[in-house]
């Protein structure tokens, strides 16, 4: 008899994110088991719904005073965010998302970035800056990024960084070229968060990776889970 499914191995799967021999499993689960073949395709074709829509984001965004977001691509993000977070735990939530139409064009964002909101009161002021890649230019622009956010709205303004893939290189001790500017920025801005892809750190160890983080980092369930509520609360997610 197959076991049950949890969300987070779900999540995980989903994400590439398990060990060599329990993808195997999974695959073989997917053979036995019709209703974990069911929520696996949902999770994955709406990971590449989310994919999908960010390949429709413009090059460049026009300057203005507001940034209106397309009516179909957030809810696809939303939507895709929202059940892959919630598959098998009873809060498929399609039709009840509530995005904001317009996002205040965000103080020290550049164009080419598209802030994202679930929430109908948006905060200019909490930002979530998400990366899932190692390539060496995005890792040092998300700490550009964050630096130009943060001194735009100086003591006004919470950013957070959330890492997950590839992109916890930038927060462990063995692969960081950044730990320097990470560890200054961390003292000069007080409200300035790190935060690592519980999943994410889990995979690594069990294929036998030790995984030591920056002092400066806090461990999050799921980094899905971790963009998710806080996207509820109010914050502005930006894909790096």
């Amino acid at each position: 008899m197959n076991k049950p499914v949890s969300p987070e191995y779900l999540n995980a799967f989903a994400d590439g994110e398990l060990a060599a021999d329990e993808r195997e499993r999974a695959m073989a689960q997917l053979e036995t088991d019709p209703d974990f073949k069911a929520r696996a395709c949902e999770a994955r074709m709406l990971k590449e719904q989310v994919k999908a829509a960010y390949a429709d984001i413009p090059g460049m965004i026009q300057s203005s005073s507001r940034t209106r977001l397309n009516p179909v691509w957030p809810k696809a993000v939303a939507a895709g965010l929202l059940l892959i977070t919630g598959l098998g735990s009873g809060w498929l939530m399609r039709g009840a998302i509530n995005v904001a139409p317009e996002v205040d064009r965000l103080a020290g964002l550049p164009g080419g970035y598209q802030p994202i909101s679930l929430s109908a009161q948006v905060d200019p002021n909490k930002v979530l800056l998400h990366l899932d890649s190692s390539d060496p230019h995005r890792l040092s622009t998300t700490l550009d990024l964050a630096e130009k956010m943060l001194n735009e709205r100086k003591g006004q303004r919470q950013l957070a960084i959330v890492v997950n893939t590839y992109g916890l290189n930038l927060l462990r001790q063995d692969t960081s070229t950044e730990q320097a500017r990470i560890h200054r920025l961390a003292e000069e801005h007080p409200s300035l968060s790190f935060i690592a892809c519980g999943q994410t750190i889990a995979r690594l160890k069990r294929e036998g990776v030790d995984v030591v983080l920056l002092p400066e980092t806090s461990v999050a369930s799921s980094a899905i889970n971790e963009i998710l509520n806080r996207m509820q609360k109010g914050w502005v997610y930006v894909r790096v």
